[in-house]
Formats: C-alpha cells, structure tokens, sequence
C-alpha cells in the first residue's frame, strides 16, 4: 500500500478502554477481539472509518497483562505519563520536517535524477510496507524495544536515536546544499545577460578558434612580456563612439586593435556586444578606468584555454557530486522517516499504557484500537465510541481530555495523530 492512500490531514485515533483483570491469555485476547467486532458493526464507524481501500478499526497492540511492558513503581508509571507526552511532541516535530524536506528534494532532483519513488514506506520487523498496512496491523516491536527493558530506558533510548537521525539528516542535508551551491556558482547562466554572464563561458575555445577562422587564439587575446588584452563589452550604439575614442582614452593602446567578437554567443537580446583591445599592460587599468567614465563595461578576464578545461572539469565533478549526494541524502531520508514514524507509534503505545494503567488500575489490563474517521464524521464517530467503550467503565473517567485537544470528557483514553502535514 502506498503512503498516498493516507491523505494530507487524516487524523487517526488510538482509543482504549480498561478490559476485565480476571481475563488472561487467549480469554483476554477474545474479549478484545469481540470488543473490536462491535465497533466495526456499528455502520455509523464501519461507514466513517475506511482509509483507503482499508476498513477500520483495527486493533493497536499494545503489551498488557501478563505480557506487560516493565513500568517501575506507581510514582515512575506518574512521572513518566507526564513526560512522554513531551517526548511525543518532539518526535512529532522531527517526523514533520523530514517529511517536508523529502518533499522538497523530491520536487526539485537534479538535473537528469528522477523522484524516488516510495519514500514514505515503513521498514519494520525486516519487512518494508505502506503506512497504511503499517498502522493497521501495528504490534509492539520486541526485537526494537524489548519488553524487559524499563519504559523510561526504552524512552530514553528511543529519544537519543530519534535525536541522533535527526542531527544526521540536517548534517547531510547541508552537505548536499553545499554542493548545489557550489555547483550553482560555476553553472553556465543559460540565456543572461552578456553584462552579467561570465566570460569564460562566453569566450570558450570553440567561439575564439571560429573567430580566428584557422589562426591561432593568440591573434586575439595577445599576452606578452609588455602587451595585455582587455575586454570590453558594449551596449547597443555604442560601437561607433567607443570605436572614435578607444585609441585616445590612454598612452600606449595598439592602433587598430579593437575586434568584435562575433558568435552568436558574444550578443544577447539587448544588443550587447563583447570587443578586444591590446595595449601596454602599464596603461591597462588607466584604460579601464577610462572606460568606466564613458560607461563601457570592462572584465576582469584572460584567456585560457586550459583554464576552461579545467571549469569544464570542475562542473562535471560537481554535477556528480550533487547527483550522488542527492541518492545518499535521499536514502538517508527515507530510512529516517520510517525509522522516526516507528519511534512515533511506540511512544503513543507508552502513553496508552500509562494512561490506561493509571485510570484503570494495575496490573494493567485494557484493549487499545485505531480509529481514523474521514473529515467531517467524527462527533458522529466520538457518540458511538462513548456508548460502546463508556459502559465498560475503566477509561480515563470523568474530569479527563483527549490527548489535551480541547475534546469535551470521555470515557476512554484518546490519543490522536496525523501522519502527514504537507502538501503534495
């Protein structure tokens, strides 16, 4: 099932309800089996919970009885259901970027880099499946957290790793942006402007040998002990002043030097024009000056064959360099979010049981299910919930919210999530 079956927005409910303390093993078991054939044959639930092609409720799997999680004393189970929910806002938080930042690094690969597809797939218990089936089927992870382990041990644990992907997500993603901008930098600016392009991808070796028409480029761009050129670039109507005056801006400039470049690659759309002049290199920066009176544009430029090899060069190896980060980054995302989305469950699963153990009393014994109504259907959803969980007593009683979302008081505990928050 693919992460798009859960829509942008669904919020989903772990609700629970204390179950009989007598009832033990596959009699416990059954009680919560038949618990959850009667709310799916409420039409009012079974109509308004369908995900997908899924029908909900489904049962969340939460270890209680004999197989409870380890919680300590009554004072540790207190202090912890008053942490957990700050751990559960952090986890939330950091679920939520990487989420958005795989959206973004999806909607802009580089160049030549496809989407990847499949970036919201959980990867639990050895096996990698939709969110969906994720949530639907969700079991208490042994193998990830053992049950032997004291919650306030697997919560801090669990916290640390979460912390751990996230400074590692931001840390490559850095990286990746380094080289974006790297690459940014020493990309040919398709289409600009002569006046802001960079010369070296205008004067390329193939445009000044089809100048020359067989000469050698150094019939244009002459450096020798005493002589230098320098490169000018003109507006539209220009020429015919610049062409008057250029000898006579400054001592020492060759007579007759000035030649127009004239690829179509030495032009853009507002009549700009690139031209050469060679002069004594001891009046080059009097002559730029010069030029910058008159409002003509000189560079800072020299031309080299092998310096553009070796920008050529430099582009290549950064264009791979961002198409293999991308790959690393991307794979990076994709296991953290399944990896935080996993930390997520489990910390709503210790909240269930400590909220559970707490209102309805040690040992703990209680059935917990997922309930996500479609938009517009939960108050109808919440009425049949009261009258079917309310009268087995046990829930989080009179005077209690739901998960602190402003919910009128009910009869069970209700925790809520929405998987997904960005816009696709």
């Amino acid at each position: 099932m693919s992460a798009a079956e859960v829509a942008v927005n669904r919020e989903f409910w772990i609700v629970a309800v204390g179950c009989n303390k007598e009832s033990k093993g596959q009699v416990a078991e059954s009680e919560k089996a038949s618990l959850l054939t009667d709310l799916k044959s409420s039409a009012v639930v079974s109509g308004a919970c369908k995900v997908g092609n899924k029908q909900g409720p489904w049962q969340f799997g939460v270890p209680d009885g004999d197989h409870s999680l380890r919680h300590g004393t009554f004072d540790d189970l207190n202090r912890l259901a008053d942490e957990l929910p700050k751990y559960d806002s952090t986890v939330d938080s950091i679920l939520h970027r990487l989420e958005r930042q795989i959206i973004e690094l999806n909607a802009a690969p580089p160049a030549g880099v496809r989407p990847k597809e499949g970036s919201f797939m959980v990867i639990s218990q050895r096996s990698q499946i939709g969110l969906l089936d994720y949530i639907s089927t969700w079991k208490w992870d042994e193998a990830k957290y053992p049950k032997t382990r004291v919650m306030t041990d697997t919560c801090a644990s669990l916290m640390h790793t979460v912390s751990k992907m996230d400074e590692e997500s931001r840390s490559k993603t850095n990286q990746y942006n380094e080289y974006k901008t790297q690459k940014s930098n020493i990309d040919k600016k398709e289409g600009a402007l002569i006046t802001n392009a960079d010369l070296i991808d205008v004067l390329t070796p193939n445009v000044v040998n089809m100048r020359c028409q067989g000469k050698s480029a150094d019939d244009d761009f002459i450096y020798t002990e005493n002589l230098t050129t320098v490169t000018v670039i003109l507006t539209k109507g220009a020429e015919v002043d610049f062409l008057n005056t250029y000898e006579k801006m400054t001592d020492s400039v060759v007579p007759k030097s000035a030649k127009r470049f004239d690829h179509d690659s030495c032009k853009d759309k507002e009549g700009n024009t690139i031209w050469r002049v060679v002069l004594f290199k001891d009046c080059a920066e009097p002559f730029k000056k010069a030029c910058r009176e008159r409002r003509y544009i000189t560079r800072d430029f020299e031309y080299s064959e092998d310096a553009y090899k070796k920008r050529e060069a430099a582009r290549k190896d950064l264009e791979e360099k961002v198409k293999r980060e991308y790959d690393i980054v991307m794979a990076l995302y994709k296991a953290a979010w399944s990896d935080v989305m996993v930390a997520w469950m489990h910390i709503k699963a210790m909240r269930v049981f400590a909220e559970s153990a707490l209102w309805s009393g040690l040992p703990p014994s209680f059935a917990a299910f997922v309930v996500s109504p479609m938009p517009g259907k939960g108050d109808a959803v919440r009425k049949v919930l009261a009258d079917k969980l309310g009268k087995l007593g046990g829930g989080i009683g009179p005077g209690g919210k739901a998960d602190d979302d402003g919910e009128d008081d009910l009869p069970y505990v209700s925790l809520s999530f929405v998987p997904f928050t960005c816009a696709r």
